[in-house]
């Protein structure tokens, strides 16, 4: 299957397009939003929706402007409106002590809900590949998340506006072969070959030594976190429930039963801390406070310079409990 045949029936399998859709598209000006681009054009002469781009120029990178021209031109050729943005990323990673990368993705998300609200469109359609999704799993599988669900196909993004990714389940070399193929301009990021970043060495290096083991590395990453993010639903589902029966959860304050908690079966303790976890939730801060409460002592734990756990009595006593507390400023 091409890239438009993977497109299509993934926006019709996932219903994540439906007639009288306004659809803002995030188009960078790179080959993977070029391309997604396109394929909406080709769907809106099939379905009945609206689609209007948007493009955002980081401040960063010289060529930046380029790509923004680029994204206006192309859309001014296909009949699109089209929204440009500058957004100082810098000033916003200083400010708030984040990566140059987080503030990006953090400044563009915000800016595509603004412009959703103010144009009245109900999606935002971003351009993530089956590659993204795969680098995404490697790199949480390095840190220690716990989780292979990887990118989600939809999420909500404020009242009445969601987030959708049609464009997840096609690799990046059906992306460039379309893109070829249909003769489509595009810019090249040469930030996305500097080793610099974590993402980029996965994309550089491991992705590609893994496809030289199996091809089809990243199409069976992409099945694999598919079926972690079906039981992921799941189990939260679940998760809260028990959570509620044993947890009595404040803005700075979570107090845990334990005594109801241990009954619990353990994959069932895992999901239920990771549900009730103020901070990050990685599996190795998870397994330390299952750890302590599995043991017969009080005991105590950082979550992180915010949050902190304690258990208040041993394990001989019958109400015995556990609490997370935010640190007092």
């Amino acid at each position: 299957m091409n890239a438009w045949d993977i497109f299509y029936a993934n926006t019709v399998k996932n219903s994540l397009v439906k007639n009288g859709d306004r659809i803002l598209l995030s188009v960078s000006g790179g080959p993977d939003s070029v391309c997604m681009f396109h394929l909406f054009r080709r769907l809106s002469k099939k379905t009945d929706i609206e689609l209007v781009t948007a493009s955002f120029d980081h401040g960063l990178r010289k060529e930046s402007a380029k790509e923004t021209l680029l994204v206006s031109e192309l859309s001014e050729k296909l009949g699109i409106r089209c929204i440009s943005r500058k957004i100082a990323a810098k000033e916003y990673a200083l400010k708030h002590s984040v990566s140059i990368e987080t503030a990006g993705r953090s400044l563009r998300y915000a800016n595509l809900e603004d412009i959703a609200r103010e144009l009245k469109c109900n999606k935002i359609a971003t351009a993530h590949n089956a590659n993204d999704n795969a680098e995404t799993v490697l790199m949480w599988l390095l840190r220690g998340s716990g989780s292979l669900a990887g990118i989600p196909q939809r999420r909500h993004a404020g009242k009445n506006i969601e987030i959708i990714r049609p464009l997840l389940p096609v690799n990046r070399k059906k992306i460039e072969e379309y893109v070829k193929k249909q003769k489509l301009p595009f810019c090249t990021d040469k930030s996305n070959f500097s080793r610099e970043y974590t993402r980029n060495r996965i994309r550089l290096d491991i992705i590609p030594h893994l496809e030289k083991i199996n091809p089809m590395a990243v199409e069976h990453i992409f099945s694999l976190s598919g079926i972690q993010a079906r039981e992921d639903a799941y189990f939260e589902e679940i998760s809260i429930i028990f959570a509620k029966k044993c947890a009595v959860i404040s803005k700075n304050r979570i107090l845990l039963d334990l005594t109801r908690f241990l009954r619990y079966n353990e994959a069932i303790r895992y999901r239920v801390l990771k549900y009730l976890f103020p901070d990050k939730k990685y599996a190795s801060h998870i397994n330390a406070v299952m750890d302590r409460i599995l043991s017969a002592e009080k005991a105590e734990y950082r979550l992180s310079s915010q949050w902190i756990f304690r258990i208040s009595a041993g394990i001989a006593c019958k109400a015995r409990k556990a609490v997370f507390e935010r640190k007092k400023s």
